[in-house]
């Protein structure tokens, strides 16, 4: 079964009553992902992070609750059918996202340990991590591919990368970019991708083409302080091949950071 997100605009999230953010199409009211890489580009602050996470059913309100602007459908199953609830949620989630977070984190507990609360999908491969080891006891270049092992994995077809290159050096770099390699020669399907440092690489790189331009409109009403708008762009560019530059990124891994 092909993967992919439908989505229909406007998409509203509220925290509570005092924050609001609010994304449109500029030139349409639908959208859809298919298979390939999507980067996202745009400012801090812009909304980037929020997007992805409403897609990745980790903000937002889903089911009857979900009834305020537009939908967003995975494989055509939409977060706002009165059906649909943080179970099932948990299980769309479990069985078909990698989410790698802007902020990782260990918990105190084992690499095994770690594997089996953060991403414990695989009996097979949890028998890979160390029960003994501690994750905080390793070098920072240890603990990043550890992560990464942790988090990325293959068998599942839609993968959220948010900012994952953040302060690797250029092994970790490799080993990250081969590991999307071998992933999309199997199940992988779509990946999002955030990092500023790869903006200028992608807007100046043939293989991708620019996918959609979304407004983004955020609104704070904090009690106490007069109610404050302000808004930003997120650019999407697309790349439906994205094997070769997966590749090229792998090759030049020790100098991208240079330019």
């Amino acid at each position: 079964m092909e993967t992919r997100f439908e989505i229909t605009f406007p998409l509203i999230l509220d925290h509570e009553d005092s924050f609001s953010i609010r994304f449109i199409s500029e030139k349409s009211e639908s959208l859809e992902f298919r298979r390939g890489i999507y980067y996202l580009c745009g400012d801090n602050g812009s909304g980037k992070t929020t997007f992805l996470n409403i897609l990745a059913l980790i903000s937002g309100s889903i089911g009857k609750k979900a009834a305020r602007g537009g939908t967003v459908k995975f494989n055509g199953e939409a977060y706002d059918n009165h059906d649909f609830n943080y179970l099932r949620a948990g299980d769309i989630r479990e069985m078909s996202f990698c989410i790698f977070p802007q902020k990782a984190f260990f918990l105190p507990v084992s690499t095994r340990d770690n594997y089996i609360i953060l991403n414990g999908t695989d009996k097979e491969k949890e028998k890979s991590f160390s029960s003994h080891e501690s994750p905080d006891l390793l070098s920072g270049g240890q603990q990043q591919k550890i992560l990464m092992d942790i988090l990325l994995d293959h068998k599942k077809p839609v993968w959220f990368l948010d900012e994952p290159l953040t302060n690797m050096d250029s092994e970790r770099r490799k080993y990250f970019w081969y590991t999307l390699k071998k992933a999309y020669e199997r199940r992988l399907g779509i990946v999002f991708f955030i990092d500023h440092w790869l903006d200028r690489l992608i807007k100046n790189d043939d293989d991708f083409e620019h996918h959609a331009t979304l407004k983004v409109s955020m609104e704070n009403r904090q009690k106490g302080k007069p109610p404050h708008s302000e808004s930003q762009e997120i650019e999407i560019y697309e790349n439906s091949s994205p094997y070769d530059f997966f590749e090229r990124q792998s090759l030049r891994a020790t100098t991208i950071y240079a330019t």
